[in-house]
Order: C-alpha cells, then sequence, then structure tokens
C-alpha cells in the first residue's frame, strides 16, 4: 500500500520543480470549503492547520509523513476541484512515456 503514493510525490515535485521540496503545496481551491479540507486531513490522518483555503487558493503544509501528504494530495485531487490533477501527467511526461 505504501508504494504507490511514491509516484504521487515524486509527480508532485516535478510540478513544484526547484522549489523546496519540503515547503508548502500552493494550488487553486474551486468550490472546496475549509471544512472539506479539513475531513480530508482529518481522513488522511493530518494535523488540524495543514491545509488551509484562503482567497480561491489552497495551501497544503507537507506532514513529516510522506504517507499522509501523500493521501492528502490523492485525494483533494480527486476532489476535481483543485489544479493538483495534473500530478499522474506530469510523472508520466517527466519519464518519457
Amino acid at each position: 500500500m505504501r508504494p504507490r503514493f511514491l509516484p504521487l510525490f515524486a509527480g508532485l515535485l516535478s510540478l513544484i520543480g526547484c522549489k523546496d521540496p519540503h515547503g508548502p503545496i500552493k494550488t487553486k481551491s474551486g468550490n472546496l470549503t475549509q471544512e472539506q479540507v479539513d475531513a480530508i486531513v482529518a481522513e488522511c490522518g493530518g494535523n488540524v492547520g495543514m491545509a488551509f483555503v484562503e482567497n480561491g487558493s489552497l495551501t497544503i503544509n507537507q506532514a513529516s509523513d510522506i504517507l499522509v501528504t501523500g493521501c492528502v494530495l490523492k485525494a483533494l485531487q480527486a476532489t476535481g476541484q483543485t489544479t493538483l490533477s495534473s500530478v499522474g501527467n506530469q510523472l508520466h511526461d517527466r519519464q518519457g512515456h
């Protein structure tokens, strides 16, 4: 179960490029509310305040546990509301397939 989050995280790193790989991840929040984001973070075992919605943007502070961060990113991507929808495509492009 754990290895499936590694490609997602690698794709995320390719998206943020030269930025701090441990820094916050910013994306558009779409129609997500803070309550919905908090529920996703809690379901993934993240800490309160790990992600927050402000002025149409969503900022995700990475957890020390890569699996928690991966779970949050995957769940947010699955909502279809964020700009994280290209994470899989970015990984695929980076691998040259």
